[in-house]
């Protein structure tokens, strides 16, 4: 593993880098790749309802940190395999972040204004559209991932079982039952917020990290280690949105701030300073999940302590 960095911050991460900057240098290759093919992978124009791809691209292509395809072509290497290899997908992963982000902040959601320095889609367009391009990224993801399958020559079974965890991630048991338990959140509970958060952030972020090494044909170990890596990255990420929404200004994060003064979160259920202790706990759990991978995880606990230093 890498020599433990002396500079640490009160909660003991290590500042790798300047979290204004973003994510780190060495993983800029990884977005220049990703944001070259997301414009590729989208449908093309259609005579008819254009104004839905245009809504598409308009929400996909737009300026963000594209953490967790990084992670998918981060795990694809880890595994053996190559990141370009995985670019289908990383891009389906990308696809369906954005499509949550869209649901997230509808009216009859978050009911925001502002995502990712512009206008939310439903302000862009209208709601109706909103919704129609979402699920159009969502099935554009899955076949992405059918496509990706058959590239890399995974054998049916394997793929088969990619598919229904995609599946698992996006529907009730993960992204969707957590969105709603979000909505409906009613006691200060530490369990129905590791709920929430779990399911409507930390199973993407699980599905990042394994689906890429599993297309690369990942040993059984290589992949729960990236799983127990992802589910407290995920946590750890959320609840780093959580402090930023309190402590942060729309022109840091390009999208609206505050909006969860009335909402039960870890920061207004345990306060600032319990919630970034709690975000430290979990980033140094999941970088010790990557211990049995050697050297070679040195970049996930890169990105790990960016989750933690990041600005916006």
């Amino acid at each position: 593993m890498p020599e433990t960095r002396a500079n640490t911050d009160r909660n003991g991460v290590s500042p790798a880098f300047s979290a204004d900057e973003g994510l780190p240098a060495e993983f800029r290759v990884y977005v220049s790749l990703l944001e070259e093919a997301l414009e590729k992978m989208l449908p093309g124009e259609d005579i008819f309802a254009g104004p839905v791809v245009e809504a598409m691209r308009y929400s996909l292509l737009a300026p963000g940190k594209r953490i967790r395809p990084v992670l998918t072509m981060l795990s694809a290497e880890i595994a053996g395999g190559k990141g370009s290899s995985v670019l289908e997908a990383a891009c389906a992963i990308e696809m369906i972040h954005t499509a949550s982000l869209i649901l997230d902040d509808l009216p009859c959601m978050d009911d925001s204004n502002f995502r990712r320095g512009r206008k939310t889609l439903h302000r862009h367009t209208d709601e109706a559209t909103a919704v129609l391009a979402a699920d159009a990224l969502l099935m554009q993801a899955f076949r992405l991932i059918g496509l990706a399958v058959v590239k890399n020559r995974i054998p049916a079974a394997e793929a088969g079982k990619i598919i229904e965890d995609a599946a698992d991630c996006i529907g009730v048991p993960g992204m969707i039952g957590g969105q709603w338990k979000d909505l409906h959140l009613r006691e200060k509970k530490l369990e129905e917020l590791e709920y929430v958060h779990s399911h409507k952030t930390g199973s993407l972020f699980i599905l990042s990290a394994t689906i890429g090494a599993r297309l690369s044909r990942a040993e059984k170990k290589i992949v729960e280690c990236l799983a127990n890596y992802a589910k407290n990255l995920g946590l750890a990420f959320q609840i780093k949105d959580d402090i930023l929404n309190f402590q942060s200004s729309y022109a840091e994060l390009g999208k609206d701030v505050l909006t969860d003064s009335k909402k039960i979160t870890f920061v207004t259920v345990f306060g600032l300073e319990s919630s970034t202790a709690l975000a430290a706990d979990l980033i140094k759990t999941a970088k010790a999940s990557l211990l049995p991978l050697g050297p070679q995880s040195s970049p996930l606990e890169k990105l790990a302590d960016y989750i933690y230093l990041r600005k916006k």
